[in-house]
């Protein structure tokens, strides 16, 4: 005679395999955000070092920090055409596959992104003392001139923020980011990876790093 399950098995059994799947949820969740976390390091690298190429064709000076946005040589677009993308147009240059995108941004946003990294802007927002100003005219780091390169921020992850007109459309996060603005590390500084919510950054030497936290030395005005 056959013995059939009871219902008190069968629910054991299924509490058993619930308890399982939540175990094995997280940890996969982590593994991916891991493989996420380590492509994002790879694109900040890779960015890093195409910078500093431009700036060693162009007398020390790294590519335009903002203006002018949509065309050469802004940063972003520069590190694209450097990467051996064609075209001259932010249409042409942008895409949702190069490393201007961060995987665990653009999963999170869930939008097309084609750009989720900033340029570290701080000494050319236009504020007093400030020789220039990024919004309006074109702006350039002097690389050579960077007193810690190896600790001092070039790229980061950022978020989407509130924007005035004339913006960047939602499948790009902020492009500039002056750390002496609180305005800019709280809405601007994309803080995405691990449930610590820490964010990662390329330095002028071209390593990179995860980072929890804003250095009070970033404050000081880049050359």
């Amino acid at each position: 005679m056959r013995r059939a399950f009871t219902l008190i098995e069968l629910l054991a059994v299924i509490a058993i395999i619930a308890v399982l799947i939540g175990l094995i949820l997280p940890a996969l969740a982590s593994a991916r955000e891991s493989g996420r976390s380590g492509l994002c390091l790879s694109n900040l690298r890779q960015n890093a070092i195409m910078c500093r190429a431009y700036a060693d064709e162009n007398k020390g000076r790294g590519p335009a920090i903002g203006q002018p946005y949509t065309a050469l040589p802004n940063w972003a677009l520069q590190i694209q055409t450097l990467a051996g993308t064609p075209g001259t147009t932010p249409t042409e240059l942008y895409s949702t596959r190069s490393s201007l995108v961060c995987p665990t941004i653009a999963a999170y946003y869930k939008n097309d992104m084609t750009r989720t990294y900033a340029i570290n802007a701080t000494g050319h927002a236009g504020a007093a003392g400030d020789p220039d100003n990024y919004d309006t005219q074109l702006c350039q780091i002097r690389f050579d001139s960077v007193q810690f390169p190896s600790t001092t921020p070039l790229l980061m992850d950022s978020a989407i923020a509130d924007f005035v007109p004339g913006s960047p459309p939602s499948t790009r996060t902020a492009s500039v980011l002056d750390f002496r603005q609180a305005a800019h590390v709280d809405q601007r500084l994309g803080r995405f990876h691990t449930r610590q919510k820490l964010f990662q950054a390329s330095s002028f030497d071209g390593s990179a790093r995860t980072r929890r936290s804003v250095d009070p030395m970033w404050l000081v005005p880049l050359p």
